[in-house]
């Protein structure tokens, strides 16, 4: 491995340790004031940027986890009236999960205290710096799920 992908990758994995760590899942849903798990925040926010209702397979196609997984917590997640299920207008023998007005009031909650760490953390680059980092961050993540489906290790 060359020393600029070496590097790459311990940068990487020290961005994605720091952004899974419990303790951070704690901060952020404490500083939006709602008490959820973290694959919760997961299946909220991806409905929000969804911004339509879902079948449970696209929502963990989309959070690569098994379906179960997400049948699970969107269960817990309608029990709190965050999610709702509304017949799919494609298939009316389907379902799909739709936001609730808290639901998403959450999601929002959630997401602007993530917005507001990454903007804090950027807020001494240049502009060019940020707009570069979108477009490069977008790639490896569009690149690297080819690749890894590819290979066959998502599906």
């Amino acid at each position: 491995m060359d020393d600029d992908l070496r590097t790459t990758v311990a940068a990487f994995r020290r961005l994605v340790t720091t952004l899974n760590r419990g303790k951070t899942h704690e901060r952020l849903t404490e500083a939006a004031g709602v008490r959820l798990d973290r694959p919760d925040v997961q299946i909220l926010v991806d409905l929000l940027e969804a911004e339509e209702p879902r079948r449970i397979g696209v929502i963990a196609e989309s959070l690569q986890v098994e379906s179960p997984h997400v049948t699970r917590h969107v269960a817990a997640l309608e029990q709190r009236g965050l999610v709702e299920r509304v017949r799919d207008p494609d298939d009316g023998r389907a379902w799909r999960i739709a936001l609730t007005s808290s639901g998403a009031e959450a999601a929002l909650k959630c997401r602007a205290v993530t917005d507001e760490w990454l903007r804090g953390a950027l807020a001494g680059w240049p502009e060019r710096d940020k707009s570069e980092l979108s477009r490069l961050l977008g790639k490896l993540s569009d690149d690297l799920q080819e690749h890894l489906k590819a290979r066959q290790v998502l599906k």
